[in-house]
């Protein structure tokens, strides 16, 4: 499944100016030789100076110490990059999808134009200090990883697009009534994964395995013994639903290859009698 997850920055902390982790995302610019430009909900050109700046100025009446922006980091698996043929451009469209979800999770009657973001796609993952083969000497920090990683990163204001309302993926509020937690914005981020999955299913036409869909991840994770024993009861079934319905599909083309070889045959007998 697609690992979409928020967190305040790669760079620390987020109650400043996003210039830091801007030029932290261009980075790999430099390392491929390449100038991937950033893009919105709308455009595919958009420069470094404009993401600090739109940023940075869609701040209204927050304090010094308080979140200005956070980061969404959508990383689809190998599967998932291979269905949609390592194409950065549908890897934009899936994250444009992203938002809308990201948008209406807040449950305040957002869209995604209301939220201000900026994305660059980015196409590997390096060792750090804190991969084992970098401690053992086999691969040197920096060394760009084996296979496909590309991935896009967001950053995303606090602020909605209009620079009015404070919204914030990160909040644990809940109302007294349904009224209530609207005004609060409630922001499930569980039901956030899960809605990313759906998106990514419903864009690309994507047929999901059951052991990648993220309830799957959640029950073999946290669930009791009993719901862990359903699912491994209902991945077998799958299992083999899938497998009868591939041999229905080769056992007709079999039939239709013996007809083939048959015909000439009985041609040759005909005029043999003859």
């Amino acid at each position: 499944m697609a690992h979409v997850n928020i967190t305040a920055s790669e760079t620390g902390g987020n109650t400043g100016s996003c210039g830091q982790l801007t030029d932290y995302l261009e980075k790999e610019n430099q390392k491929l030789g390449k100038k991937e430009l950033w893009f919105d909900q709308g455009r595919d050109d958009i420069g470094p100076d404009q993401v600090k700046t739109g940023i940075d100025q869609n701040v209204a009446k927050l304090k010094k110490t308080e979140a200005k922006f956070y980061l969404i980091n959508i990383s689809p698996s190998g599967k998932e990059l291979d269905h949609i043929g390592n194409d950065p451009q549908k890897l934009k469209a899936f994250a444009r999808e992203v938002m809308k979800e990201y948008a209406e999770n807040f449950n305040k009657g957002l869209s995604e134009q209301d939220i201000k973001y900026y994305g660059k796609i980015e196409y590997n993952r390096y060792y750090t200090h804190e991969d084992l083969e970098v401690k053992q000497g086999i691969r040197k920090r920096g060394e760009a990883k084996e296979g496909r990683h590309m991935h896009a990163q967001l950053i995303v204001s606090r602020k909605t697009a209009d620079n009015g309302r404070l919204i914030s993926p990160m909040t644990n509020h809940r109302g007294s009534n349904a009224v209530h937690s609207q005004k609060f914005g409630q922001f499930d981020r569980l039901d956030f994964t899960e809605r990313c999955e759906k998106a990514f299913d419903r864009t690309f036409g994507y047929v999901r395995e059951l052991s990648e869909t993220f309830q799957y991840r959640k029950v073999i994770l946290n669930g009791t013994a009993m719901q862990r024993a359903d699912l491994i009861v209902a991945e077998r079934s799958h299992q083999e639903k899938q497998a009868k319905e591939q041999n229905q599909t080769v056992e007709p083309n079999k039939g239709e290859k013996k007809d083939f070889i048959q015909k000439p045959e009985q041609k040759q007998k005909r005029g043999l009698t003859r």
